[in-house]
Formats: C-alpha cells, structure tokens, sequence
C-alpha cells in the first residue's frame, strides 16, 4: 500500500497540548508577572496594570482572556508605542512554565504574529517594495517599537527550548521565523524529523527557511506547503509579493490552525 501523507487533524496532538493539562489559570500568571515588574520599578503599560486588581475576574476561561490579550496586542485600534511594553510582559508569562503550555504556546505565536504585521500586510497587499527591509523601514512607530520589543525578549524564550513540551517548541519555530532566529535552525530541523513527510514537517521547514532567511528556501518550502490539507491561498497572499511576506503570513496562519484548536474549545 502507498504511504499517504496525513492530514494534520490525524496527526498526534502536539505533547504538551493535550486537553486536561493542570496549570495555574492565565490570569493569576498574568497578575504575578505585572506585579513583579511594578515590584522592579519596570514599565508597565496602562493597559496591563488592570490585571493586578483581584476584582478583575469576569473570564470563563483562559480562551477568554487570551482574545482579550490578543485584542491589545494585535488590533490597529489598540497599536501604540507603549504595546511594545505589553509584548515584554506576555514574554514573561511565556517564560512563566506554570501557565499552560498550549496557553503559552498561542501567546508565543501572538508574539510573532505582532512582530511581523507590516512584512504580512505587504503580503496581502503589495506596494511594490523590492525587499523585506524596505517594508520595514516603513513600518509604524508602534509597529516598529513591537518589533524590536519581540525581537529583544526572544533569545530568553529560545533559551528554554529544550525543556519545552512539543507544543512550545513548535511556538518558538514560529517565533525564530519572525525574528530571524538563527541560533534554533538545527532544533526546529530536529524537531521536524518527529513527523518526517507530513504537513507538520513541511510547516517546520517553512519556518527554517524564514528564520534562515533564505528566499530560495523560502520559495520552496512554499511550494510544499501547497498540498498541506490546511492550506489557504488567501493566508499566503499574493504570489507576487515577497516571499518572506508571503512565508510568514502562511506560517502565521498555520501555526493558529495547529495550536488554536488546543486552547479556543
């Protein structure tokens, strides 16, 4: 019989993600790390001192919080220069292992979404730019300052690849894509080797390729992430626009199709 390549949703859940997972709710990981900046004498942003006040407790869960903390992060309406500052804080709570893998696994992919948000709208809507650094010298001032907030906690969140579950591991992929993390190239290739010939795997050398950022391979792990059962050409964008555009609002896109089923039930 030939091998078939399977769909992601056959595929193992990613260790670590599986539901019923024991660990300190969302909020209270959130309330410790403000308060231990506060406690620092570290900015904190306005939006985030709320979280310290014990009457704030209206969320059913932490799928509930999490779209809260994405709204902040994420949304036009809410981008400022002091989101920069929110962007280090949820690096904490990442780093904070008590919270939920799969939690911390969709905050490390937030992370990389908001680090890349003008290289991904070039994507869906070229201008015309002729390389990736000519994007971002037009970014935002908000853009800009998320950016390099997300780009300066990463090496702490690599730092702890090797005692995250499969889950987080494959955050931190996505993350590497975004800031061009060079240093975890070999782990995310190990990584892809635990599912070799599947969509995951190709997901995982589409990752490689950004955070190597290298256009060829770029190029062709695009080509293969074509027949991934998942796969939304409106995600990647236009084919005419830069690749690494294209590579990274693919992989965003992915990445939230494998991790948001284990935390928005």
């Amino acid at each position: 019989m030939d091998d078939v390549t399977p769909p992601s949703s056959l595929l193992p859940v990613l260790a670590g993600g599986e539901p019923g997972e024991t660990a300190a709710p969302l909020l209270d990981r959130l309330r410790v790390a403000v308060s231990r900046r506060l406690a620092a004498n570290l900015p904190v942003p306005g939006s985030m001192v709320q979280w310290v006040d014990e009457e704030v407790d209206a969320f059913a869960d932490d799928s509930e919080l999490l779209g809260v903390l994405f709204d902040q992060l994420l949304h036009a309406h809410a981008l400022d220069t002091a989101t920069a500052g929110a962007a280090v804080l949820l690096a904490d709570v990442v780093i904070d292992s008590r919270a939920a893998a799969a939690v911390r696994a969709a905050l490390t992919v937030t992370l990389a979404e908001a680090a890349t948000a003008a290289l991904r709208e070039e994507a869906l809507d070229p201008q015309g730019f002729v390389s990736a650094e000519a994007v971002l010298r037009q970014q935002t001032d908000s853009e800009r300052a998320v950016r390099q907030a997300v780009r300066g906690e990463a090496p702490r969140l690599f730092a702890q690849w090797d005692e995250e579950p499969e889950v987080m591991q494959f955050a931190l992929a996505v993350l590497a894509a975004a800031c061009a993390g060079t240093d975890v190239i070999t782990r995310i290739a190990g990584l892809a080797t635990v599912w070799p010939e599947t969509p995951r795997a190709a997901t995982l050398a589409l990752a490689c390729a950004l955070a190597a950022d290298n256009e060829e391979a770029i190029a062709e792990a695009l080509g293969e992430t074509v027949s991934h059962p998942d796969y939304n050409p409106d995600a990647q964008g236009d084919p005419e626009a830069l690749v690494q555009g294209q590579g990274l609002s693919l992989l965003i896109d992915l990445a939230q199709r494998e991790i948001g089923p284990l935390v928005f039930h």
